[in-house]
């Protein structure tokens, strides 16, 4: 694959969720570990996209691809294994609501809040009635002036707007500011950070109303034609498409982002709202979701990945991927485990979406090189080997390695560009 390798250095504010934070609707949610909209705009046009094209984003997150593809008016779909995060991409992508419709539905969620905070002026949190979140060491998460407040707001915000499409925006605008601005945790790119805001001024009607006020301003700023563009989104593990019929027309254009072999959690960062907004209800949820998923390792996976030896799935699989496992084996059999899983789910993925794409489909992996016990995992090589060794008519057009990864000169972050023949 050394002839398809090209080095072309990509801004971080053009490449991470950094130039998400000032885009329309972008900025509703802020996911770190996540591309950012110009990226999507570049491998759109590296692809030769036109309007006439369909967009899949197997690994969807907050939705930076499709809602760049509902920009650039072009209909897109994605597939999204976390209940939170499938949330946040169908939300972000319905862009029909009226504003001056929501701004009325604001003042009455406002009039609601202040009248329960009143009410329970003289409550505790654990006095209110309403269950507090089934995440382990709930004190730890929030302080509990602030946590009774969020979950008064939590509570009204269910029930006060009359249509479900007003309150999902606004559980949406509660999200975008309750990690980290409400939460006793600092946002890094790859994990959360416990820290002590005892002391911080935290004002929970303030931070909402704030972000909420700015996502209305947003839907004004938006064309009727973006507005129109479809844009589906389905609770599904990419890796098998349960679920997911034959879709309307064939996909022409995939972008996405897995989760990067480097022990990155999927699930980790998204727990606190997994748990307040009672996605889960108990605390193994969390683990058992991490097992499935591409890149998991907390938890119940960790116990999992220590036992045995995971096979690889393919042939092609065991060509390039055993060598390296095989070396990681020697210094841990967990993590030898963990690379095996993480690149037999990333095969199996390409093979499921298979079905749904047109026979000149063209695919764009945003992927990041690792180094796991000392062993180097050259993630792109190794993935343009896996497309091409399938069997599903892939050519590697080319490897585009963007950015160096702060952790090692050699680790980069890379576009892995596979077209049908």
């Amino acid at each position: 694959m050394t002839e398809q390798m090209v080095y072309n250095s990509i801004h971080v504010s053009q490449s991470t969720f950094r130039g998400g934070l000032i885009s329309p609707v972008h900025r509703w949610f802020r996911l770190t570990p996540s591309f950012g909209p110009e990226l999507v705009d570049i491998m759109l046009e590296e692809m030769e996209t036109a309007a006439h094209h369909r967009v899949m984003d197997p690994f969807s997150g907050a939705g930076t691809t499709l809602l760049q593809s509902k920009f650039r008016e072009i209909e897109s779909v994605g597939f999204e294994i976390n209940p939170f995060l499938y949330f946040v991409c169908r939300t972000s992508t319905r862009l029909d609501l009226n504003p001056d419709r929501l701004r009325a539905s604001l003042a009455a969620v406002e009039y609601a809040f202040a009248e329960n905070v009143n009410k329970t002026s003289c409550l505790g949190v654990e006095e209110l009635g309403i269950p507090l979140p089934k995440i382990h060491n709930v004190y730890r998460w929030w302080r509990q002036d602030v946590l009774k407040e969020l979950l008064l707001l939590r509570n009204v915000i269910q029930t006060s707007p009359k249509q479900q499409t007003h309150r999902d925006f606004f559980l949406l605008s509660l999200a975008g500011v309750l990690v980290p601005d409400l939460t006793n945790v600092s946002l890094g790119r790859l994990q959360l950070h416990f820290i002590d805001k005892s002391t911080h001024d935290l004002n929970v009607w303030r931070s909402f109303a704030g972000h909420a006020k700015q996502m209305i301003d947003d839907l004004e700023r938006i064309s009727d034609t973006v507005i129109r563009t479809p844009a589906a989104v389905f609770h599904t593990d990419s890796t098998t498409l349960e679920g997911v019929g034959p879709l309307p027309h064939p996909v022409d254009r995939v972008i996405t982002s897995p989760p990067y072999p480097n022990r990155y959690s999927y699930v980790w960062n998204t727990r606190p709202f997994l748990y307040f907004f009672e996605m889960f209800q108990e605390s193994r949820e969390a683990a058992a979701l991490d097992l499935k998923t591409i890149g998991g390792t907390w938890g119940t996976a960790t116990s999992v990945l220590s036992k045995g030896r995971i096979e690889p799935w393919h042939p092609i699989i065991d060509k390039w991927i055993s060598p390296v496992s095989d070396e990681i084996r020697r210094k841990d059999p967990l993590m030898a485990n963990y690379v095996m899983k993480y690149f037999n789910l990333l095969a199996q993925q390409i093979v499921s979406q298979d079905r749904l794409l047109s026979s000149s489909a063209r695919c764009a992996y945003v992927v990041g090189c690792s180094r796991i016990k000392g062993v180097y995992v050259e993630t792109d090589r190794l993935l343009a080997e896996i497309f091409e060794g399938l069997g599903l008519g892939y050519s590697v057009r080319k490897i585009e390695r963007f950015r160096r990864r702060h952790s090692g000169s050699e680790l980069h972050e890379s576009i892995v560009y596979a077209y049908k023949a």
